[in-house]
């Protein structure tokens, strides 16, 4: 406002110096022609040159007032530009046709168009520039247009995948800005990146599945280990009287066992106990296991390669059992996900502090809705299983301080990946 007076003012200025250009021509003019007495000319000639030098004044003044207003707005202008370069935000500035205007660095850097051109371009167009985000461009286009309809700031989530491939998730919000004819004058759009907010609460709650899976099970063990201990005890009498055949007795006796075994794994669900404390070498614990599960994989013409470690043998720490649980549990998915012919390739190798063990197998793959819920407790698509299995496998490399994930290999098939500390004295186990 203070910037439109000032130049209304200067404009007037100018207009009175116009009109009194033309008064002096017409007194010159007078002049020439002796119209007036020399005496009222001079009056005249000396008034008009005072009137100047005011106007002249006038002008000096407002253009020093509109010098200083622009150096106040270039520093407000470069305060709020360094601000929005600060924050850890994307910050986009499009006009009412949605042609981008401004974004900062963090913006350009989000969508890959550093060092292009995208001012006065529209979303689709961006999309051309940078085919990677060509999807998520186009569903900013449809936002944009529901904020446009709700004529009000909205707030959403948006989610997507970044060229380095990891998937982002942003609290938006989105302010239209409307002239006062109601025609659209701009949008403004502010991105935050809560990718590891929406990890962490996820965590969270896969920590709750876990904490009340587990009390269910602490509950289920207790109230079927002790009679399935009176129960075994009988078994093993009736065993040396004889009032049972041999073949039964033993029949019932390795079913017990089996249901022994459940309730161990639930044991272990409720508390991942680490039993023994010392160090042991991985690969061992996978040669051993390998060794073990290679006549199973034979029978369905499965292949079990693995790539040695270049490294000197590397060790971890803890329970050497319940690993080789583990990777027992995961070697038998394998194979079962593999229906013949396949192959299931080991790949060990040093991540920093961490040795990495893959387990890659030609199966099928995990279907994708499933792969976020593949370790919860109870969830299986196997007709007789419990779905216990990669929950105990998961808590145990948990308590070992490592950690489990799932993915699917472009070419088909699966991939488990097994991350475990490397054994330091100074480090100390963790557990959940």
């Amino acid at each position: 406002m203070l910037q439109s007076y000032t130049f209304s003012q200067i404009r007037g200025l100018i207009g009175i110096i116009g009109l009194i250009f033309i008064v002096q021509i017409i007194f010159i003019f007078a002049g020439f022609n002796g119209w007036f007495p020399t005496t009222t000319y001079i009056v005249i000639e000396v008034a008009v040159a005072i009137i100047l030098l005011w106007l002249a004044f006038m002008i000096y003044r407002r253009a020093t007032a509109l010098r200083s207003l622009f150096k106040d707005m270039e520093e407000e202008e470069f305060k709020m530009s360094a601000m929005i370069q600060s924050m850890p935000d994307f910050v986009c500035f499009k006009d009412g046709k949605g042609r981008w205007i401004r974004t900062n660095d963090f913006g350009l850097e989000l969508y890959g168009l550093k060092g292009k051109h995208y001012i006065g371009k529209t979303d689709a167009e961006l999309g051309e520039v940078n085919p990677f985000f060509k999807e998520a461009f186009d569903y900013c286009v449809v936002t944009d247009e529901q904020t446009w309809q709700k004529g009000e700031t909205d707030r959403s989530e948006e989610s997507f995948y970044v060229e380095s491939g990891e998937y982002k998730s942003f609290d938006v919000i989105k302010v239209p800005i409307f002239h006062k004819d109601g025609s659209r004058k701009a949008l403004i759009t502010i991105g935050r990146d809560i990718s590891q907010q929406k990890a962490a609460e996820e965590q969270l709650l896969r920590r709750e599945k876990l904490s009340v899976a587990g009390e269910l099970a602490s509950g289920i063990a207790h109230e079927i280990k002790n009679p399935l201990t009176s129960l075994k005890g009988y078994v093993q009498l009736m065993q040396e009287t004889g009032s049972l055949t041999a073949e039964r007795v033993n029949l019932m006796a390795s079913e017990i066992d089996r249901i022994h075994a459940i309730t161990e794994e639930l044991l272990i669900l409720s508390k991942p106990e680490i039993k023994k404390h010392e160090q042991f070498s991985i690969c061992d614990s996978v040669e051993y296991v390998i060794n073990f599960m290679r006549y199973q994989a034979a029978s369905k013409n499965i292949d079990i390669k693995v790539k040695r470690l270049n490294h000197d043998d590397k060790f971890v720490y803890g329970d050497r059992n319940q690993i080789v649980q583990v990777f027992m549990n995961l070697v038998k998915n394998s194979i079962e996900a593999i229906e013949e012919d396949g192959e299931i390739l080991i790949k060990p190798s040093v991540q920093g502090d961490e040795i990495q063990v893959e387990l890659r197998d030609s199966g099928p793959g995990i279907p994708e809705e499933m792969i976020e819920k593949i370790s919860e407790a109870f969830y299986t698509t196997k007709e007789k299983g419990m779905g216990l299995g990669l929950t105990v496998c998961h808590r145990i490399v948990l308590a070992h301080g490592g950690s489990l994930a799932f993915e699917n290999l472009p070419d088909g098939g699966t991939n488990a990946i097994v991350q475990l500390p490397l054994y330091s004295k100074k480090k100390t186990l963790t557990t959940s």
